[in-house]
């Protein structure tokens, strides 16, 4: 694995597949993952795209922080992408992901190719409310204060939130997941409200591009295909 260091920190861990002449596909993984949670799709994309998936503060080899906002992880993006030289990218993002490439794409629509948000918890309060560990994981490759943070902005998301959809000007594939437990109703309300966007669902858990890499491919692909070298 490769590092970049940040402005002023953190130091991220990222990997990389493919094509370095072609368009960059961004990879954002969800809570308690790694960049490594695409290694069933990444080496498919980079058939025709470079793919970059960097892991985020906190999780994989990434340096820990005190700072788990859905801010701060929005602009570890933004400065990363900026160190690794890449000007635009079609971001796709996975849960914890996908919600730091909304609002990215919300408030720096510039650097916003495409947009897939597969199973992007919609800004509603969780219910039941998500818990809080009450001490680390001895065994676990993230920093549990992440998931504290995480649980804490789910449970009681701002509701300014649902107004960013309105922002978003990249096309964008909202992508849900028939057997999560997320809902999925309010991921195609979700979808209604971005300006560009279309909603489609797999036939997977939460987890799709992980259990069923050929699904996830079946459904990006064909979205981001105009933009394949």
């Amino acid at each position: 694995m490769a590092t970049v260091r940040l402005p002023g920190g953190p130091t991220l861990s990222y990997r990389e597949w493919g094509r370095p002449d072609a368009a960059v596909v961004l990879l954002l993984h969800g809570l308690t993952s790694s960049s490594q949670s695409w290694r069933n799709v990444a080496p498919e994309l980079g058939e025709r795209f470079r793919v970059v998936a960097p892991d985020a503060r906190g999780h994989g080899g990434s340096e820990w922080m005190r700072d788990y906002s859905f801010e701060a992880l929005r602009d570890d993006v933004a400065r990363f992408m900026e160190q690794a030289g890449i000007l635009a990218a079609i971001v796709v993002g996975h849960a914890m992901g996908a919600i730091t490439a909304y609002d990215l794409a919300a408030t720096r629509p510039e650097l916003i190719r495409l947009l897939v948000l597969e199973e992007m918890p919609p800004p509603d309060p969780a219910m039941p409310p998500k818990p809080f560990p009450r001490k680390p994981d001895p065994g676990a490759d993230y920093d549990w204060r992440a998931l504290i943070a995480v649980h804490r902005w789910r449970n009681a998301p701002p509701p300014s939130w649902w107004e960013r959809a309105a922002q978003i000007q990249a096309t964008t594939l909202v992508l849900g997941a028939a057997r999560s437990d997320l809902r999925q109703d309010r991921m195609e309300e979700l979808s209604r409200r971005i300006p560009h966007a279309t909603f489609t669902s797999m036939n997977t858990n939460h987890g799709g591009h992980e259990e069923r890499p050929s699904e996830f491919l079946m459904r990006v692909e064909p979205f981001i295909s105009w933009y394949a070298k």
